[in-house]
């Protein structure tokens, strides 16, 4: 079940600044509201990127609003929320209006394409809003005297309620067109292609295998505060797609996936579920084949002394820590080689026992290559065709057995 939120605030200036002349009538609202008024708790779900309060950005906002809250609304875009409906009163001669804004939000879990009403865009300026709101708040509860700003000869944040922000709401918007207005509103400031891809619900097959355990460490889109995020995912994923990268091609030749070291942007925009969805269901035997590698890795000796190899530790997608952190032209071309078992979107043998059969010999394969080449380089060995192909030798040996 969806969540209805009653946001009530007051507005010092008021108007319908658009009404669609057609059957859906959307409606746009132009609000000119005292920061103080702002209503707090209001969801980001429609926004294709969560806000993150460590942007430069945020931190340039909440210095015009210490020392300069008066020319906020000025130097700001706004806010832009799809509300369910609004109702607007005016105080006649007495100036201004208040608002009431009602806002649908999915629940936690909530499986369908509803994406819910919200902040579409301004999602950082809320959050400098409410952080500055903050100091505010504390600042006029504290019995003592404020230390000032040599700069201006206030004390930060004591004169906010000058500050004012313009708030467009939006309303008879459906989900689709939620979702469209949140990409190209983003588009300005540049969203991750990942976190618009995830408002359009690209992702839900990869969340939908992504085991349990890995779900705390993957991001789905930006702003979640995560080691990785599912560009990640699709990269090894991409190393087993026969679709995109066949290991054998119409001219016998194989169509290696160095694209996941170097161009894996690429990967991302030209992102098709159908180029994926036989071979989503495999992600947890692709994680579980990178464990296995990252934990032979670890047992070598002498590994920590190869250009790129650090002896640090690193927290795999899983969770799992290991003793290493390897160049990641160390682990995609050695996935990419399991790609000759698969076939249909299934393993032809068992992934364990594929993995007791080639690992170590294609681990062994890929460093003593390495070491050959003389150049200690792990972006130019990754982007050597000859290091895929190579690797690809192993397991075709292994099919003809």
């Amino acid at each position: 079940m969806a969540t209805k939120i009653t946001a009530p605030f007051f507005a010092t200036a008021a108007c319908k600044a658009y009404k669609e002349d057609k059957e859906s009538s959307r409606v746009i609202w132009n609000l000119t509201v005292p920061l103080c008024e702002v209503p707090q708790g209001l969801p980001l779900d429609p926004n294709a990127r969560l806000a993150n309060e460590n942007r430069r950005t945020v931190k340039s906002m909440l210095t015009t609003l210490a020392q300069k809250p008066e020319e906020f609304i000025f130097y700001n875009n706004g806010i832009l929320i799809v509300a369910d409906s609004i109702q607007v009163k005016g105080h006649g001669a007495g100036g201004g209006f208040d608002v009431e804004l009602l806002l649908v939000s999915p629940e936690e879990g909530q499986e369908d394409n509803f994406i819910g009403n919200g902040i579409v865009n301004g999602g950082h300026t809320y959050t400098a809003i409410t952080k500055a709101r903050s100091h505010y708040d504390k600042l006029k509860s504290k019995g003592s005297k404020p230390k000032l700003n040599p700069q201006t000869g206030k004390a930060d944040y004591s004169e906010l309620e000058n500050a004012s922000v313009q708030i467009f709401v939006l309303v008879n918007i459906s989900q689709e067109e939620i979702s469209n207005i949140s990409r190209y509103r983003n588009t300005s400031e540049s969203v991750e292609e990942f976190s618009l891809k995830n408002l359009a619900g690209d992702w839900d097959i990869i969340e939908e295998y992504l085991p349990p355990g890995c779900k705390p460490y993957v991001a789905f889109r930006e702003g979640e505060n995560k080691q990785f995020d599912v560009t990640d995912l699709v990269r090894r994923l991409a190393c087993i797609n026969n679709k995109l990268y066949p290991w054998r091609g119409s001219d016998g030749s194989p169509k290696n996936p160095s694209a996941t070291c170097s161009a894996y942007g690429t990967l991302i925009k030209n992102w098709k579920k159908e180029d994926f969805s036989e071979i989503v269901p495999l992600l947890k035997d692709v994680l579980y084949i990178e464990e296995c590698l990252r934990d032979e890795y670890d047992r070598q000796k002498g590994l920590s002394k190869l250009n790129g190899v650090e002896k640090k530790t690193y927290q795999f997608i899983t969770g799992k820590q290991f003793n290493h952190t390897l160049p990641i032209t160390f682990v995609f071309p050695i996935l990419a080689a399991f790609r000759v078992f698969i076939k249909d979107g299934k393993w032809e043998r068992p992934v364990e026992k594929l993995w007791d059969e080639m690992g170590n010999t294609l681990l062994n394969n890929l460093l003593t290559a390495y070491r050959n080449e003389g150049r200690g380089n792990p972006a130019a060995f990754g982007r050597s065709a000859s290091t895929w192909s190579n690797l690809l030798l192993v397991p075709m040996l292994k099919l003809t057995e």
